[in-house]
């Protein structure tokens, strides 16, 4: 990832001062609880897919700045919003904001950065950019409820558990792409092949991110190890192990899933169960195929850094620890 932030470091740069001069409120505690999490030391892959997009299409101007502010922005929502209904305590390696100021006003600042993106993409005047995005959050509000609704659910499949993140995750990274392809005034050829791009390299995050959750420490994951278990996530790595598992190992899975704390006892012999029938394995393969099919779609784009650069990302992925 040192290549592609490099790359694009000025970019980079311009938009962390976008992202401040975008941010107004007459309210400045709104602006207290964004920057707790937005200047935490985030990824900023979304915003980062905006801008290589939208230099791979050829936009030699800085319109694609404010997108992906506003597409960080709404990923900061989701965050706020996600730490309520999952009552998370850490995230990179911080008390969220739900600890430190309580979940009234987490859902409310969430609820301000929904309304101040659309604000802003208004102002822009792209209808065709403001489509994409009504689509994609309506996706993600639905990828939220269909995951409540499987918490805990020891009979949820694979195909109920790729929509899920397809909505969650991967349609976020799908519009940011296709927002520097609109903007970029590419064909459609090359549009649609960047926003299938962005929906499997987002797949594979999810999947790496779930992966992640059973096989990374605490401190290199950011937030507690093991909390997809203890919240009732049931993740690929699960759901695999669940279709070969049988009695007292089917028990002690949906005991984990079920129980309202965990011990690390608990965790281990549910990681072990995992293990035991590949299920990381399995997992890890399936991220490895969204990244092969996500290169692939760049075929159309001819040689330069910034095709590259999306190349090294959607590797980059695959090599995430935290």
């Amino acid at each position: 990832m040192e290549e592609v932030v490099q790359l694009i470091k000025e970019d980079l740069e311009k938009l962390e001062a976008s992202i401040e001069r975008l941010l107004t409120t007459r309210i400045p505690f709104i602006q207290e609880v964004v920057h707790h999490l937005v200047k935490s030391g985030g990824k900023r892959i979304r915003p980062i897919l905006v801008i290589l997009s939208a230099r791979l299409c050829g936009c030699r101007n800085d319109e694609h700045l404010p997108y992906a502010a506003i597409v960080e922005f709404i990923h900061t929502a989701t965050l706020l919003h996600d730490d309520v209904v999952d009552n998370a305590e850490t995230r990179r390696g911080a008390a969220t904001a739900n600890i430190v100021w309580g979940n009234e006003p987490s859902v409310l600042v969430g609820d301000f950065l929904f309304t101040k993106s659309f604000d802003l993409m208004v102002s822009h005047h792209n209808e065709e950019i403001l489509r994409v995005m009504s689509k994609a959050t309506t996706d993600l509000a639905e990828g939220e409820v269909m995951e409540l609704l499987k918490t805990s659910d020891a009979r949820t499949t694979e195909e109920e558990y790729y929509e899920v993140i397809a909505c969650k995750t991967a349609t976020l990274l799908s519009a940011a792409c296709e927002i520097g392809a609109i903007l970029g005034g590419v064909t459609d050829e090359k549009r649609f092949a960047l926003r299938d791009y962005g929906y499997h390299v987002g797949m594979a995050f999810q999947l790496t991110d779930d992966l992640l959750d059973y096989t990374s420490s605490d401190t290199t994951l950011g937030k507690d190890a093991g909390r997809d278990l203890k919240e009732g996530k049931v993740t690929l790595p699960l759901i695999h192990a669940l279709s070969a598992a049988a009695g007292e190992e089917r028990q002690a899975i949906e005991a984990g899933l079920s129980k309202p704390r965990i011990t690390r006892k608990d965790f281990r012999k549910v990681k072990g169960i995992i293990k035991k029938y590949g299920g990381l394995r399995y997992t890890a393969r399936v991220s490895r195929d969204h990244i092969d099919a996500a290169k692939a779609l760049l075929d159309v784009f001819p040689a330069s850094h910034y095709k590259n650069a999306l190349v090294d990302l959607a590797d980059h992925i695959l090599q995430r620890e935290s």
